[in-house]
């Protein structure tokens, strides 16, 4: 009878602590115990490498009321936090006076200050090469641009030849002579430098193909860009079902590149060079602000991090769009907005902590260098695993149900692992961190609806090796050949499903409240 009444206590006591955690949304471990596992990760084996620069973003150019990471110190501290690899930015040659190529964007701003602001931030350039009107640069105007910033002593090594041309009814076959022309001219001033195409609006694997056919021999980085939505909307569990996509399709597009260059496969990176949850606020979505108000919740910071964790197991590079641009940015850009959730300008986003829990930022180290094997049992739960160092990202993509995940590791006995967690109660505050012991190889933490959880794992060994049949695409591959006559054609694979193309926005554009 004692014994049966210390054996009631004592689970009473346990329910009250898994009570008070799933009321409080907080990173609660339990005690690891020899409990069955639902999360097992094997740091001795790897299954890829991560690009070096996966994690990146995109400078929209906008923020003109203060805010843009050229007038305001607080901006730059703010990215250089996330700590994001390449920045992309839109610049136009204009005549010699360099300035923003986005449609609505400052003209009192030069290149060299938006470009040296990303490297204040912490950042590396990329500019995506823009004219007066969509896409009207010329072959001339890319070389001038590359020789501006050589001699300015501060080279700027990566490029995208254009933006979403197709929105301005260029097709494939003109665009990619215009690509090859350009190319050929700014590499003739500096043939290290990386370039990017054919920024498609959306991933359309028939003109993908097209473009290799015709670029492959002088491409460095497929580029293409991805919203979930903006035509019309989608219902929280259809956008984050279909996060998986960005994984298919750079897998489709690694092997489209590996059947039309073979021998330049492993040189060729892939890169989402814009996405977001959607590509305005005016998609059709009841909000109770401004239309799309999911931007400001916590679905986006758990959609963010799915899309990227995606984009990264396949070795692509993901570029969100953007900084600034009203509801789209990592970071408020408008005093309305701000005001109207009780934050400032230059306060992040809900996006910018879903980015973070890979990138590490200034609040942990990043996501490892090695994919490891890494799967999960748990509904509506996603998990991935780096090492060198160990890091483990659990994303609970369910709306209303708290999960325990008790987590089985390999290659990694015991110690203590660091929990940083996101509260889906409070999206625009930085994740808390908590500590959870692992005895025998196991550990146990609680994952709250629409969060989440990256673990810093004591020391891992590093995997043997990683696979040799994929090769990872660098995003600074060896100096590519002077481009070539256009390839035979190779025949365009079978598209896997993806979800129907959103029409998109005309080039850039300043979203104004529900109006991008």
């Amino acid at each position: 009878m004692i014994m049966g009444h210390r054996r009631a206590l004592k689970a009473l006591a346990l329910a009250a602590t898994l009570s008070t955690a799933v009321m409080g949304y907080q990173a609660t471990i339990q005690p690891a115990a020899a409990a069955a596992s639902n999360v097992t990760i094997d740091f001795s084996t790897a299954i890829g490498q991560v690009n070096p620069n996966a994690f990146s973003g995109t400078i929209s150019t906008y923020g003109q009321s203060g805010g843009s990471v050229v007038a305001a110190a607080k901006q730059r501290t703010k990215l250089k936090s996330l700590g994001l690899s390449t920045y992309r930015v839109p610049l136009q040659w204009n005549g010699g006076t360099i300035i923003s190529s986005a449609g609505g964007g400052p003209t009192n701003i030069s290149g060299d200050q938006w470009v040296d602001s990303i490297v204040a931030s912490g950042g590396t350039p990329k500019i995506v090469l823009g004219g007066s009107s969509d896409d009207n640069f010329t072959p001339s105007d890319g070389a001038n641009m590359v020789n501006h910033f050589k001699s300015e002593g501060k080279p700027v090594g990566y490029w995208v030849i254009g933006n979403e041309p197709n929105n301005a009814g260029m097709s494939i076959g003109t665009y990619c002579q215009l690509f090859n022309s350009t190319v050929s001219a700014m590499k003739a001033v500096d043939p290290t430098i990386k370039v990017a195409g054919p920024a498609w609006s959306y991933f359309n694997a028939s003109d993908l193909q097209s473009f290799l056919n015709c670029a492959g021999n002088s491409v460095d980085i497929v580029d293409y860009h991805h919203y979930a939505m903006g035509s019309t909307f989608l219902d929280n569990a259809t956008a984050l079902s279909q996060t998986v996509s960005y994984e298919d399709e750079i897998t489709q597009i690694r092997n489209m590149i590996n059947a039309t260059v073979p021998a330049r496969a492993g040189q060729i990176g892939i890169q989402v060079g814009e996405y977001n949850w959607s590509w305005r606020t005016a998609d059709g979505y009841p909000g109770a602000y401004q239309g799309d108000d999911r931007f400001y919740q916590a679905v986006d910071t758990v959609w963010g991090a799915s899309v990227l964790g995606h984009i990264t197991r396949a070795g692509g590079i993901g570029h969100q769009y953007a900084d600034q641009n009203g509801a789209l940015g990592e970071t408020f850009e408008k005093s309305a907005d701000a005001t109207h959730f009780g934050m400032q300008v230059n306060d992040p986003m809900p996006i910018y902590w879903g980015t973070l829990m890979f990138s590490g930022g200034s609040m942990f180290r990043p996501f490892g260098p090695s994919l490891v094997q890494a799967s999960t049992s748990l509904p509506n739960v996603e998990v991935y695993a780096s090492s060198g160092p160990g890091n483990v990202v659990l994303i609970n993509k369910d709306p209303s149900a708290t999960r325990t995940a008790v987590i089985q590791t390999t290659g990694l006995t015991s110690g203590t692992a660091d929990v940083w967690q996101t509260n889906p109660n409070a999206p625009f505050a930085s994740p808390t961190k908590s500590t959870a012991g692992i005895t025998d190889g196991q550990t146990q933490v609680t994952l709250p609806p629409y969060s989440v959880t990256t673990l810093i794992m004591p020391s891992a060994p590093t995997p043997a090796s990683t696979p040799t049949s994929t090769p990872a695409p660098s995003s600074t591959p060896t100096p590519t050949p002077t481009p070539t006559p256009a390839l035979t054609p190779t025949a365009t694979p079978t598209p896997t499903p993806t979800p129907t193309p959103q029409p998109r926005r005309r080039h850039w554009g300043h979203g104004g409240g529900s109006g991008i």
